[in-house]
């Protein structure tokens, strides 16, 4: 089945932090649409309504200033919370996104790391890894951990995917694979990780306020500070 062309990506942003994502983080393929969620974290006791009264035009202003940064059109929206995880959920619902960036201590977008466990969410992971290879410098590594008795359908899965990102026109010197085996598939993700710039991660619940990812990808966020494309699950 051929990979779908141009994901959807929700880019939360906290309005009242000076940090913001990486400016190349954002500028991916141009097929990719952005979406930009500037959230303002509301206190549990404020009303959300009195803060974006006062606020919002302030608020506004700042995720401008990251929008200016991007040389594309991208969907603004801010929006006054007092759950940021539920609100990012219901956004990413709103605009069906295929993924979300969760933010990351980032240098470089050369190397990209995708650790896949099966077929599920399969066709939106790879779309994603092929939009983000369209820059010609990037690289990625796809990568499986298995017990000794699943190497042979970890390496039918890694091939299945080369191929895929292949036929999507994805130069396959670009592409790397590695199988490792281990009783402890998470342990091993999060020790890899750490050498790449970018992760693409598949979430096992469709929630964000699930934490998006399940247990493996939940140490992958909590453990290694990188920039992560989390794909949603349909």
């Amino acid at each position: 089945m051929p990979l779908t062309d141009g994901s959807t990506i929700l880019v939360p942003v906290d309005v009242l932090n000076d940090e913001r994502p990486a400016t190349d983080l954002l500028t991916i393929s141009d097929t990719v649409t952005l979406i930009l969620l500037g959230y303002y974290p509301v206190p549990d006791q404020a009303p959300p309504a009195q803060l974006k009264a006062d606020h919002e035009d302030d608020a506004q202003r700042r995720l401008e200033k990251l929008a200016a940064t991007i040389d594309r059109d991208v969907t603004q929206r801010v929006v006054f919370t007092h759950d940021r995880d539920e609100t990012v959920d219901r956004a990413a619902e709103e605009y069906d996104c295929d993924a979300i960036l969760l933010p990351g201590s980032h240098t470089a977008t050369d190397r990209v790391f995708v650790p896949l466990r099966g077929d599920d969410n399969l066709d939106r992971i790879l779309s994603l890894v092929a939009d983000l290879l369209r820059r010609d410098e990037a690289t990625a590594t796809l990568f499986h951990a298995a017990t000794a008795d699943k190497q042979a359908y970890g390496q039918s899965l890694l091939d299945d995917a080369t191929d895929r990102l292949v036929d999507a026109g994805i130069d396959p010197a670009r592409i790397d694979t590695r199988l490792a085996t281990t009783d402890d598939p998470g342990t091993a993700i999060v020790e890899l990780a750490h050498e790449f710039d970018i992760l693409v991660v598949g979430e096992t619940e469709p929630s964000l306020t699930d934490r998006i990812l399940g247990r493996v990808s939940n140490r992958i966020a909590d453990d290694v500070d990188r920039p992560a494309f989390v794909v949603r699950k349909p």
